[in-house]
């Protein structure tokens, strides 16, 4: 886990983050973990090289606390908690994955017409139901009526899960200062922090799997989002401009998808040669023009959501809009 990440991170300083707005309008940061799953500390080996590396990039924060798992869960959590302390004057908050290229430029650009709303969060969404207790997803779907059939399935209500309700997938989560500030500071969100942590997986679940934060890390951002008392859902910015990565693109489904002048994150760069390669495409694709141009959202508001179909039966958060 950790050996992966110091050449994500060295890819990352080698590509994206040359971009001329890092360092300048927008902050990017490595989020690292340094205990084991166990909450054990890693080697002393491990732990110097990052230390090392850390005071000569000046780019990354050390969570003491932290462990390093599967979902990098408490990691976000952390780093909403620490950024939104940290960067007082910041319009927006966000995150991505170590395996995520972001056109920095065109991600700034576009966020610029939502600097003076308060209530902000943004990405590409997917449906679902979360059970707090066990730490499970349940009933992950593309859409809502989707996400319904699947609760039934998998029997989500009976096993305490919330919801339904989107969130914006893990590889860009947007939330703007004020949402960021208010989600760090509530009950409900220290407490799944201190249980999660807690949580190393000696104890079961009642289908006898090990009772751990391993998933669904996004879900979680989108729960406590999905319980605040503002009319505030993730803004759908599409498939197109945020995705995962595709080679041959035989696959149909919407999350898939080549590099197009419309990227703003692909996901799943998993290699030296695969990211360098997108951070040519992407430049070959798209001028300091085009990087600046307003890329139109697919839902663009809660009442948008909710007028469509029969969205409003089954997502609790339409209630909230003046009738």
């Amino acid at each position: 886990m950790w050996g992966d990440s110091f050449e994500r991170r060295k890819w990352i300083r080698e590509t994206w983050k040359t971009y001329s707005n890092v360092g300048k309008t927008m902050d990017v940061v490595f989020v690292v973990g340094m205990l084991q799953s166990n909450l054990k500390p890693i080697g002393s080996g491990t732990t110097q090289r990052l230390r090392e590396e850390a005071a000569a990039q000046g780019d990354m924060l050390i969570l003491n606390k932290v462990p390093e798992r599967k979902s990098p869960c408490l990691k976000t959590m952390a780093w909403f908690r620490y950024a939104s302390q940290a960067y007082p004057r910041a319009a927006f908050i966000a995150k991505t994955d170590d395996d995520a290229f972001v056109a920095t430029i065109k991600l700034e650009a576009n966020m610029r017409r939502f600097v003076h709303t308060p209530h902000v969060y943004i990405g590409s969404t997917l449906w679902g139901t979360y059970i707090t207790k066990t730490f499970e997803a349940c009933a992950r779907r593309m859409g809502p009526m989707m996400a319904v059939g699947g609760i039934q399935e998998e029997k989500c209500m009976e096993r305490g899960a919330i919801g339904p309700y989107p969130y914006a997938v893990g590889m860009l989560q947007v939330l703007s200062h004020q949402v960021a500030s208010w989600m760090v500071q509530q009950s409900n969100y220290a407490e799944f922090e201190r249980r999660a942590t807690a949580a190393t997986g000696t104890d079961l679940r009642p289908d006898g799997t090990p009772l751990i934060m391993d998933h669904g890390e996004d879900m979680v951002i989108g729960l406590f989002l999905y319980l605040s008392p503002f009319p505030l859902m993730p803004l759908h910015w599409g498939w197109d401009k945020l995705h995962d990565l595709c080679f041959k693109c035989e696959r149909k489904d919407q999350i898939w998808r080549p590099i197009t002048w419309q990227t703003v994150v692909a996901h799943h760069v998993a290699n030296e040669d695969i990211i360098k390669t997108v951070f040519k495409n992407v430049s070959r694709l798209c001028d300091d023009q085009c990087q600046r141009k307003e890329l139109p959202f697919e839902v663009t508001s809660l009442e948008d959501l909710c007028s469509r179909g029969s969205i409003k039966t089954v997502y609790s958060k339409c209630a909230m809009l003046k009738k």
